[in-house]
């Protein structure tokens, strides 16, 4: 069990290095600072999206999800969602990246305001958008065969009755595979971070997203 554990833990640091977490860790900046941005405060929606990333990785990929990977619809329609997305965050990346330069020419950049509390219709709302976007993201990580060993071990038809075993060793692969995303979340946690140092790593966050489409059409 033991071997099986590292072996679990292992492929999630290798599988944690591809074109969907570093999506997902884009899209979970973006989706912070549209918060602040629009004077908005939500406690727990960094928890909100990280938790329902992690349910997609181990619920989708390692069921229905693997019927998906063959169909060649899904895989078409994914490499063209991850095009648009691609696109996207290259922009955002050129933005912090510019943030980035002014700062370090000494241009002081406006923040936002302080935010206020969310109405409950607003906060579902934002709840909402945080869950679609992060199920999104995992639905396309089908894209990204994971490692062999998982897959047998997500098989149930092979270790059919036997779920109590396989289970907590899914967990183990997709708890670790998010490693990107905990650094992200650990590195925006830090209080009173230089801005520059936020803007540049944020650059680089967006920047290695959108290069990892590339691995989706070699």
């Amino acid at each position: 069990m033991n071997d099986l554990l590292l072996i679990a833990c292992g492929a999630g640091l290798r599988d944690g290095l591809n074109p969907c977490m570093f999506m997902g860790c884009a899209l979970f900046i973006i989706h912070g600072l549209w918060l602040k941005q629009r004077f908005l405060s939500l406690a727990g929606s960094p928890v909100v999206f990280a938790l329902v990333y992690f349910l997609g990785i181990l619920f989708f990929n390692f069921t229905f999800g693997q019927l998906f990977i063959l169909n060649k619809v899904f895989i078409l329609t994914a490499q063209v969602a991850y095009l648009l997305l691609s696109v996207w965050v290259f922009v955002w990346g050129a933005l912090f990246l510019k943030d980035w330069f002014l700062l370090s020419r000494g241009v002081v950049l406006a923040q936002p305001a302080d935010g206020k509390k969310l109405s409950w219709p607003q906060g579902i709302i934002i709840w909402l958008v945080t869950v679609v976007l992060a199920a999104a993201l995992s639905a396309l990580a089908t894209l990204w065969p994971v490692n062999k060993y998982m897959l047998l071990l997500g098989n149930m038809a092979v270790l059919r009755g036997q779920w109590q075993t396989g289970l907590p060793l899914l967990i183990s692969y997709a708890l670790v595979g998010m490693w990107p995303l905990w650094l992200v979340w650990a590195f925006l946690s830090v209080k009173n971070l230089r801005l520059s140092w936020l803007k540049i790593v944020c650059a680089s966050v967006f920047f290695t997203a959108s290069s990892c489409v590339m691995l989706l059409f070699k």
